[in-house]
């Protein structure tokens, strides 16, 4: 099972330059195994407006794609590109069998929404016997029960009489055939990936930092994260404190952030403003200041299993 999930690569979508993965598989994997949480970004397709809970896909940001990559764990796909060729392309069994499985999904999706209407109606119906029988006193429920045993005993001799008269030599009416139940049209429905029609993990693109793709992710930030997360950090946006990241000693489900993080060159200035403010918002909110650089080759850094040193300092402002 673990070499399963060493060797499960996860499909990075770029689509109009974010980096987006729609598999739940995928997610669950990340967060498990890379110790990355992306962010939320997709709404439902009957309410777009609504921001409250959000779901797939999530956005990734560029170094942690870039991360992934590098650690051979994933690949970034061109989704204009690959849609495109696979809609226009020759291969006619690829559209069929993509077309089946949507049609598949429309009746599984027809299938539970019959399954939850028959659940309804019949607590529905409970409920209205229920009433019902609350309502009639001892006299009335026994006059009920012997109006339903007639009516029953009616029904059974009117059902013989007809048995009867149906086995006449002269009987010449055939027996009404029950109609045919038409069949309800499908819903329609709006799939969350389109796994059914890409093609598996293409070999060029695994772990390939010199293709075209991989090489537009350099964003300068990219060593501190590397840093942070080769040390089992979890990270989440940190726009909420004024920072980079909230950097979490472990799952955010599970932990509070410990940390402010912000990324700097390793020769720029760093104002003071900077210091004090996020300095004493961190202190503020129970969380240190964490700020670092990325130390240049050529100035005798020893290079660790991320590639250059890394430099981080840590600030708590004192009496608050």
């Amino acid at each position: 099972m673990a070499a399963a999930a060493s060797e499960r690569q996860v499909r990075i979508s770029r689509i109009a330059g974010r980096y987006l993965v729609f598999d739940i598989e995928d997610v669950v994997h990340m967060r498990r195994h890379h110790g990355i949480c992306a962010v939320l970004t997709g709404t439902m397709p009957q309410n777009p407006t609504q921001n409250l809970f959000l779901g797939l896909p999530i956005e990734l940001h560029a170094e942690e794609a870039k991360l992934l990559v590098d650690k051979k764990a994933g690949y970034i796909a061109d989704e204009l590109s690959e849609h495109l060729s696979r809609l226009t392309g020759p291969d006619e069994a690829a559209r069929k069998a993509y077309i089946q499985s949507l049609k598949r999904q429309r009746r599984a999706a027809h299938a539970a929404f019959e399954e939850e209407k028959a659940k309804v109606r019949a607590q529905h119906q409970g409920k209205r016997k229920a009433g019902k029988k609350a309502k009639q006193t001892p006299a009335v429920a026994a006059e009920s029960a012997e109006d339903d045993a007639s009516t029953i005993g009616v029904a059974a001799a009117a059902a013989a009489a007809e048995g009867e008269q149906g086995e006449s030599l002269f009987s010449t009416a055939p027996p009404k055939q029950p109609a045919a139940a038409r069949e309800s049209p499908l819903p329609g429905i709006t799939p969350t990936t389109s796994s059914d029609l890409l093609l598996p993990c293409p070999a060029r693109t695994v772990g390939d930092s010199s293709s075209s793709m991989a090489k537009d992710l350099s964003p300068s930030s990219y060593p501190f994260y590397r840093y942070l997360n080769s040390r089992g950090y979890y990270t989440t946006p940190g726009l909420r404190f004024g920072g980079d990241y909230s950097v979490y000693p472990g799952d955010p489900f599970r932990y509070h952030a410990h940390y402010l993080a912000n990324s700097y060159g390793w020769d720029e200035e760093i104002p003071m403003l900077d210091l004090v403010t996020s300095g004493r918002l961190g202190t503020a909110v129970k969380k240190s200041f964490l700020f670092g650089a990325e130390k240049p080759a050529n100035e005798g850094a020893v290079a660790g299993a991320g590639g250059s040193e890394v430099r981080v300092f840590c600030v708590e402002w004192a009496g608050m």
